[in-house]
């Protein structure tokens, strides 16, 4: 009886040992090969939890910036991942002059990350072309949605400033002659007259004067802020 309580303690123990050992799958050459062991940091090819977590997180972003794509969001989201600093900080007209006959060229100056920089925008009624030594700035990240974003900006800064907001106005030149809406009458207006802006278009800009409306066009547009001030 003693014999056999020491025998089987013997293979209980055997068994305890043998469970034990096996728990992390390290089996003795008489057992199959493990596969893969249960603590995969013991491996060559260690699994750590931070790279994953990091590795999780990027997939995720890749997935929303693809669902992004195309919509309102991405295009604000790209927008302000852009180079701020070299947004143009203020712009100066220095001059416009006639090219043709229904043409007019706007010579600028204007700053950017703290440089000043000088262009002409080209046919600024019709088709307008922006030549300007900053897109030859090799300090300057030049990639193609910048130069387009910086283009479309001083174009459209142009053209907000030769429509006047609606309200009165006096004429400080000599003389400017427009005509009727409605029936293409003659108006000559002189010095010191003070007429009504009912609105701005991209060519021309309609006024009210004695109840009738008339269509200021040409040099009288282009040169509507230089020739008239606006009455408070």
């Amino acid at each position: 009886m003693k014999s056999k309580n020491v025998i089987t303690k013997f293979k209980d123990f055997k068994l305890n040992e043998s469970t034990e050992f096996n728990f992390l799958r390290f089996n003795p050459d008489s057992v199959r090969p493990a596969v893969a062991v249960d603590d995969k940091s013991l491996s060559l090819n260690a699994y750590d939890r931070n790279a994953e977590q990091i590795r999780v997180a990027m997939t995720r972003i890749e997935d929303i910036m693809y669902n992004l794509k195309g919509t309102n969001a991405y295009k604000d989201l790209r927008s302000k991942l852009g180079l701020e600093h070299q947004d143009i900080q203020n712009m100066k007209i220095i001059r416009i002059l006639k090219s043709n006959n229904i043409n007019y060229d706007v010579y600028i100056q204007f700053g950017i990350d703290g440089e000043e920089y000088w262009g002409v925008v080209k046919n600024i009624l019709v088709n307008p072309e922006i030549k300007s030594e900053v897109f030859k700035d090799q300090n300057l990240y030049q990639s193609k949605e910048w130069v387009i974003k910086i283009k479309g900006l001083i174009i459209k800064t142009i053209k907000n400033w030769l429509k006047p907001e609606p309200g009165n106005y006096r004429l400080l030149n000599n003389e400017v002659t427009c005509y009727s809406t409605e029936t293409g009458k003659m108006l000559k207006m002189e010095k010191g007259i003070e007429i009504e802006v009912v609105r701005s278009h991209d060519n021309k800009i309609i006024i009210r004067f004695e109840n009738d409306t008339y269509n200021i066009t040409g040099d009288n547009y282009i040169y509507f802020n230089y020739w008239f001030e606006k009455v408070s």
